[in-house]
């Protein structure tokens, strides 16, 4: 049995003595740098039985991979987006996809929160003026009090509002089933998204990337939010149209945003809102603890233990379990 790790990028894995737990199935090979091209990651996966991907790498599993792949049966993704895989692909070849459903939830959502506070407060521009020599204090403004509109309620999307409702604010939430009760159950009130995007003094996206909601917030949806608001991102950074957001930034239409995710990662050198002041960015770190690290590496292991003794968790495509039970393979 040979696993492979194609993009161990933080060494989060390398540094693991939850690893010895993948050494006693077999042999197991890290790589701590992205894969240059396709060609490379097919290199170094292409005689895996079981690959285990880094998901904060972003790496990509397209069909043209997948098919130079012939003794892989199993790819898991250490995090809850399987969108980087073809996941149809490999379910016509009978391999399982596993993700990681949780692990996360409370570091993504309390760096949500993180970025609501600096920018409100512009705790980041005024330790920049400090360094640089400068003593005046910014005026900014508090959370208590004020509404915070979740858009997916999300299980990060729900601890969100928790804390949201902790710390003074109004909740409102907007999901694609919108069900209230969920809503009231984690101290959010269930209402419409021009609702939401009209009277939230922060909007906090935690949707998911399906192929329809690439750009949902775009330059439509954004005249429609609440002047003077604070976006805040940590789910996809596919789901915002970066022009309109760029424009309602430059032009005041909103005071503030803070991201931790981007249509294209790394942020390019030239990208615009790199020059922004009113925007606060973190490179996709809103998993980044040394807590959901810890959770990440025993929840992927034990995905790829269970599968390997016949008793597969986490699978996004069950029917692949079907097809390589009868052989039904390509």
């Amino acid at each position: 049995m040979k696993i492979v790790i194609p993009d161990d990028v933080t060494r989060t894995y390398t540094g693991s003595a939850e690893v010895d737990r993948l050494r006693a199935t077999g042999t197991v090979e890290i790589h701590t740098t992205r894969a240059a091209n396709e060609d490379e990651l097919a290199q170094r996966i292409g005689d895996a039985d079981i690959v285990v991907s880094f998901r904060p790498a972003f790496t990509r599993f397209p069909a043209g991979v997948i098919r130079r792949c012939p003794s892989l049966r199993l790819i898991c993704i250490s995090g809850t987006g399987v969108e980087d895989v073809d996941v149809g692909e490999a379910t016509a070849r009978g391999i399982a996809v596993a993700n990681v459903v949780g692990s996360a939830d409370q570091a993504v959502a309390e760096l949500c929160i993180a970025l609501m506070f600096d920018v409100a407060r512009h705790v980041s521009a005024q330790d920049r003026a400090i360094r640089d020599g400068a003593w005046q204090a910014q005026e900014g403004i508090e959370l208590g009090g004020k509404t915070l509109g979740i858009v997916g309620l999300s299980a990060i999307g729900s601890v969100v509002a928790r804390i949201g409702s902790a710390l003074g604010m109004r909740v409102l939430s907007w999901s694609r089933n919108n069900d209230p009760a969920r809503a009231r159950a984690v101290g959010a009130t269930a209402a419409s998204l021009d609702e939401v995007l009209a009277q939230a003094d922060f909007l906090s996206l935690h949707l998911r990337l399906f192929p329809e909601l690439r750009g949902f917030l775009d330059q439509t949806k954004i005249a429609r939010m609440k002047p003077g608001a604070i976006l805040i991102n940590t789910a996809r950074g596919e789901l915002v149209d970066d022009a309109a957001l760029v424009a309602a930034l430059s032009n005041g239409r909103l005071r503030g945003a803070g991201l931790d995710v981007f249509s294209q990662q790394p942020l390019p050198p030239d990208h615009p809102l790199r020059g922004l002041a009113n925007v606060v960015m973190t490179p996709s770190a809103g998993w980044n603890t040394a807590d959901a690290s810890q959770r990440m590496i025993v929840q992927s292991i034990d995905n790829v233990l269970g599968f390997v003794a016949g008793q597969p968790i986490n699978i996004v495509n069950a029917a692949a379990l079907s097809r390589l039970a009868q052989g039904e393979t390509p």
